[in-house]
Parts: C-alpha cells; structure tokens; sequence
C-alpha cells in the first residue's frame, strides 16, 4: 500500500508558493496557470513524454478541481492535490505515449475547476515523432528507490533512418543527481543502429517525486536533439500519510482536529513531533515500537483571517533517518 501511494503525485501534491501570500482575487482562469501548453519538439517514436503544469492559487479563495479529461487515448494524466488552498500550487502532470504515431502530435487536457466559478482549462502538449528512430522502453522509469540507493535502467534506441553516418554524441541531464551513458552504435539485426542508454540515479538524490530529462544529442543538423524523461519515487524510511493535511475553512479562533498516519517498513517509535508555529501541535499514541502510527493534530486558528500553512517535523529512534515532515494547510474565515 505505501508503494502504491508514493508512486501517486500525492508525495508532492500542494506545495507553499515562495511569493507573499494572496490578497486579492485573479480576473480569469488563465492567470491560474503560469504555462498552458508545451512543445517538446522532435521525439523518437516509443517515447513516453511526461510535463508538469502547475496550477498556482494566487486568489483568496479555495480552489477545486473537479475532474479531468486527456484529449486522446495516448494521454494519461496525474493531479496532485484535487483542493488547492490560497497561496499554494499543485501539479498536474501528462504524459504524452508517443507508441502509435509519427508525426506532428498535438494532444494535451482540459481540467474542470470550481474556485468563485466554474471554468474549464485547457493545457495542450505537441511534438513531432521520427519514424525512424524507436526507443524501447519509452522513459527511463526508476519506480520506488529506497533513500541513499543508486540504482540503474537501460534503454534501447533503434535508428532505422537512410544516413549511415547518424551519431548520438552526448547526453545530458538537467539534474546533477542523474547521469547518462550512451554505449554504441551496433549494428540492429533487423537493419539500422541501436544504441544503448543507462540512465544512473545518484545515491544523493532527495526525498519524494523525482523529475528529470536526458537529451541525447545527435549529428542530425536538421533534429539535433532528442529528449528522454525521468522519473521516479525516493522514499524515506518514514512517510507521513497525508504528506499534506488540509483543515480546509477555519473560523478564527476555534479549534479543529485530524489524524495523520506515520509508517515505516520496520518497527520504530515517534521521538518527538514539532512545529515552529505555535498554532500546531501533535498527541502522539502509545509509546511502544512499531511500524505504523496514528497522530492527533490539533490546529488552533488564529485571529487573523486568510490563508495559513504550518511545517511538522516528526523524529523517530531510527539511525541517521532525517525527520518526516508534513504541511497543514487551512483558510482562517472570520
């Protein structure tokens, strides 16, 4: 069960907007969304292309996402958070299967919100795939990595193109917690080059949903670039279940409480559970070790009305484990 949750965009699903907090209401739904649309030019064919938008509450209100629908069957889509409180961002995630085309794709989603009204959004995605040149599998997929280990994946890209003289000659990553290695060419078997990519994940890679790009560069001056997407899980030796607790609309000065689960895959005992912000505090349950355990939060709102966000931090007795962490979130109403 926890393997299933971590490989969700639960693990990142509301995240505190480093700008002051909202303080008045946007004028359209397009304010809402930095980017609608992303082209992730010239693609090779078997790729699975995956984008992050990011919806931004910069209004005073709650908003909600009521439902999604991909504009194709070659679209999936991922949202992290369905309630986005004030002053919070959440991700919506789609990955675009590039398996069943070539040539110009333009495919994308439309998201139904309910904030001060109801509105539909577009976001739109578009690339061009190559024929002639496959890769097997279509993203370089880790999965769930327990924290502090360096694991590997290995892909396969066939160029079935008319130039003998085509290359890959570099690859590169965003990340410095990701390399790439390209071995080859070879010659296919059924005609053309493959080469061979191994995609490496540092042991120093952080906690939670992990994103990145390989770009493979190739002699092709006409599409010099080719793009490999990234993912996966890092996982704590303790998740906290919600990773983000929504009080939702508080009236000032009344007292709200919600549980919280902290689990791990071995038996522990909760230390300690804190919170630089006074408004927070946690009743722990029985003091013994085990692998999951249940939290009382109790949230005391204050006097101030508007949008409130408040860290935890829960230590355990588990050797060099960094504490677990979780975000409360709620909207003060007079």
């Amino acid at each position: 069960m926890l393997r299933r949750a971590l490989n969700s965009l639960s693990v990142w699903s509301v995240l505190i907007l480093a700008a002051a907090p909202a303080t008045a209401q946007v004028a359209t739904i397009d304010n809402l969304f930095p980017e609608a649309a992303h082209d992730f030019g010239t693609v090779a064919r078997g790729a699975k292309l995956r984008y992050t938008f990011w919806l931004v509450n910069t209004t005073n209100a709650d908003i909600q996402i009521l439902s999604w629908r991909p504009k194709c069957g070659c679209t999936e889509v991922k949202v992290g958070a369905q309630l986005v409180p004030p002053g919070t961002r959440t991700p919506i995630e789609a990955t675009l299967d590039t398996t069943r085309f070539q040539g110009r794709k333009d495919s994308g989603l439309t998201l139904v919100l309910n904030g001060s009204s109801y509105a539909e959004k577009d976001l739109n995605l578009s690339c061009f795939i190559r024929g002639d040149i496959l890769l097997n599998p279509g993203v370089a997929s880790f999965g769930v990595v327990p924290r502090g280990q360096a694991p590997s994946v290995v892909m396969n890209l066939s160029y079935l193109g008319g130039d003998p003289n085509w290359r890959i000659t570099a690859a590169n990553t965003i990340s410095k917690n990701l390399s790439a290695k390209v071995d080859g060419p070879f010659q296919n078997p059924g005609g053309g080059l493959q080469y061979q990519i191994t995609a490496a994940l540092n042991s120093s890679a952080p906690t939670g949903y992990f994103k990145d790009e390989i770009t493979l560069i190739t002699s092709d001056r006409s599409s010099p670039t080719i793009p490999i997407s990234v993912v996966a899980n890092i996982e704590a030796a303790v998740v906290v279940s919600p990773g983000n607790l929504v009080f939702g609309r508080v009236k000032a000065g009344s007292t709200v409480t919600k549980n919280v689960l902290v689990r791990s895959s071995q038996s522990f005992k909760i230390v300690d559970a804190t919170s630089a912000k006074g408004e927070i505090s946690a009743q722990k349950g029985e003091d013994l070790d085990k692998k999951v355990h249940p939290l009382t939060i109790t949230f005391k709102a204050p006097m101030r009305p508007g949008a409130y966000n408040a860290e935890m931090q829960i230590t355990t007795n588990l050797k060099d484990e960094p504490p677990a962490k979780f975000t409360a979130y709620a909207t003060i109403v007079p």
